[in-house]
């Protein structure tokens, strides 16, 4: 979950022209520098459009009174679609309108987008990406930066955990959506990187919380049933306490 998009697009474009200052020295060439934003129009996600797009307004003209290169900003909404969100950067990159990408923003546009950066040496800046498929930066992913981390770092807290109090029998439990067609949820990514750090060994059970058949009690029995090792112990790891439950 992201909580504070606007701060970190701010940070991720001061990073940016960070990184050309330092690449080009005193680059003379007066033509702009063109930041394209992709995000979603969804006004309900935090990550909308317009809580991202003033933020990246606000960082170019700050910029802009300091004497920076001139920058101009474009954006497209992405819809969070895997079909339409890619469809806008190819229309970015044939146009030759955009000399780097701010977003996207949801895992399913920002992965085939990040893979056809690679091809186009367009690259990528966003505070999405937390997923543990983008730790490899070779050879797909080579132009994209991440803002936020990744979510097997969390993978390797856990372990330094379960080390501590010798735990070794691990169940994940955590909410998916039920509704196959609109992906997998922040709380599947995040644990799955701790699945993968566990060695895809650990019992794993997900459910739709906002489903209304959901039988509470029978899940957390067959879950117990399934984590209790030769300790007399419990060791859940539930998504609420990881606090990447939509809210």
């Amino acid at each position: 979950m992201i909580h504070s998009n606007a701060g970190i697009i701010s940070f991720m474009l001061l990073t940016f022209l960070i990184l050309i200052r330092i690449c080009t020295g005193q680059n003379k060439d007066s033509s702009p520098i063109r930041l394209a934003v992709l995000a979603p129009g969804d006004e309900t996600l935090p990550f909308a459009l317009h809580k991202v797009v003033p933020a990246v307004l606000y960082a170019v003209q700050t910029l802009a009174r300091q004497g920076g290169r001139r920058m101009e900003v474009l954006h497209r909404d992405t819809e969070c679609s895997s079909t339409y969100g890619p469809l806008h950067a190819f229309e970015l990159y044939n146009s030759g309108l955009a000399d780097v990408l701010l977003g996207p923003l949801c895992p399913y546009v920002l992965a085939p987008v990040a893979r056809y950066s690679s091809v186009w040496e367009l690259p990528i800046l966003t505070a999405a990406g937390q997923n543990d498929n983008f730790d490899f930066k070779e050879p797909h992913y080579r132009l994209l930066t991440r803002m936020n981390g990744s979510y097997s770092q969390i993978g390797m807290i856990f372990l330094q955990v379960l080390k501590k109090f010798n735990w070794e029998v691990v169940a994940l439990l955590f909410h998916n959506f039920e509704d196959r067609t609109i992906g997998n949820s922040d709380c599947y990514f995040t644990l799955g990187a701790v699945y993968t750090a566990l060695g895809r060994k650990s019992f794993y059970k997900d459910f739709d919380e906002t489903s209304k058949t959901i039988n509470y009690e029978e899940m957390l029995k067959e879950v117990s049933q399934n984590a209790r090792g030769r300790q007399p112990f419990l060791c859940l790891l539930v998504c609420y306490v990881l606090n990447c439950m939509e809210q």
